[in-house]
């Protein structure tokens, strides 16, 4: 399946805009109980939690910085759980796909507008 979002190259500083929050996935070492997965499903519930948040508080852009992929194709890391969100359909209604950025190191999302209640 092709990528939906425009790809970035280069240094992914670049990406960075006065208007975005940055979160940053390198926490170092999990918890001593937590295990690997737990902290896998943390991140996923990390990022619909930030991109929520920058919706209602009006925040443009949200930056994920995951870092490079080393664990091989076909495992799960903080880079394949932050693209796995932004194509599923929970993103959706948090996202404009067509102006986010997937870069090897970061992913921005662009926040879409949320509608306001005409009640």
């Amino acid at each position: 399946m092709a990528s939906r979002f425009p790809k970035g190259s280069g240094d992914w500083t670049q990406y960075r805009r006065p208007d975005c929050k940055e979160v940053n996935f390198h926490f170092g070492r999990r918890e001593p109980n937590q295990s690997y997965d737990e902290a896998m499903w943390e991140i996923e519930d990390i990022v619909e939690g930030e991109l929520v948040k920058a919706q209602k508080n009006g925040c443009a852009y949200v930056m994920f910085i995951h870092g490079w992929s080393t664990s091989g194709p076909g495992k799960i890391n903080a880079r394949s759980v932050v693209r796995g969100f932004m194509r599923s359909p929970e993103a959706t209604p948090l996202i404009v796909r067509s102006e986010c950025i997937q870069h090897e190191t970061i992913f921005r999302a662009k926040v879409r507008i949320a509608k306001r209640s005409t009640s």
